[in-house]
């Protein structure tokens, strides 16, 4: 799941020219949806808003994917992991919402504080399947924020969008994602090659009922 420039560049190509993933060590990706998915405004845990971002977002999103601790382990350029690149990439993303062809990625606000503190959202694999995925700051790990957020992000990937199968991909050695996915019912199949790797994953999916 570590390969968010990745999906980032593919995925804005795709929407620029009209055209669970779950980890412990945050991570952040998009994906386009058509128009007939709906539009995904907001959900929520006991702790949590999941909702669009919004400008108002851009120091808490610039200190997410700011954090080299967040970063550490993804194939971001320099340009893209400034504050200037953040900024623009933000833009984008709020800019898309509205359109045929919106970028879902949102925001973890939590209730309490009313902090930014991470993204989730979904990518698309096909009609059926999708990747889950989650980044979290680093001040709010260890919590139980990220087995929340999947939880409710697949209730509502099942009730509400034509998903069947959701699938994360998960690093040998990310024993915290590994935990999140088994807590919410994902099912290891074993190690898989992907391209967005330099090494074999192991591949977590759950079905809907």
């Amino acid at each position: 799941m570590d390969y968010l420039l990745l999906i980032l560049k593919e995925l804005l190509l795709k929407t620029l020219i009209g055209s669970l993933v779950v980890a412990e060590h945050e991570y952040l990706s998009f994906t386009i949806f058509t128009s007939d998915m709906g539009t995904f405004h907001s959900t929520g845990t006991s702790r949590t808003i999941i909702r669009q971002l919004t400008t108002a977002d851009e120091a808490d999103f610039v200190a997410l994917l700011g954090d080299q601790r967040v970063t550490s382990t993804l194939a971001f350029d320099e340009e893209t992991m400034t504050e200037r690149g953040i900024k623009h990439l933000l833009g984008l993303i709020t800019s898309f919402y509205d359109s045929d062809n919106p970028i879902l990625i949102f925001g973890v606000e939590e209730k309490q504080s009313g902090k930014l503190v991470g993204s989730t959202g979904y990518n698309s694999l096909d009609e059926e399947e999708a990747e889950l995925f989650y980044a979290i700051s680093p001040d709010f790990w260890g919590q139980g924020f990220a087995t929340e957020i999947v939880a409710e992000m697949t209730r509502y990937a099942f009730e509400n969008l034509p998903f069947i199968t959701l699938k994360a991909f998960v690093t040998p050695d990310n024993e915290g994602a590994k935990r999140v996915a088994e807590k919410n019912g994902f099912e290891n199949v074993g190690l898989t090659n992907n391209p967005n790797f330099f090494e074999p994953v192991y591949l977590y999916q759950k079905s809907r009922n």
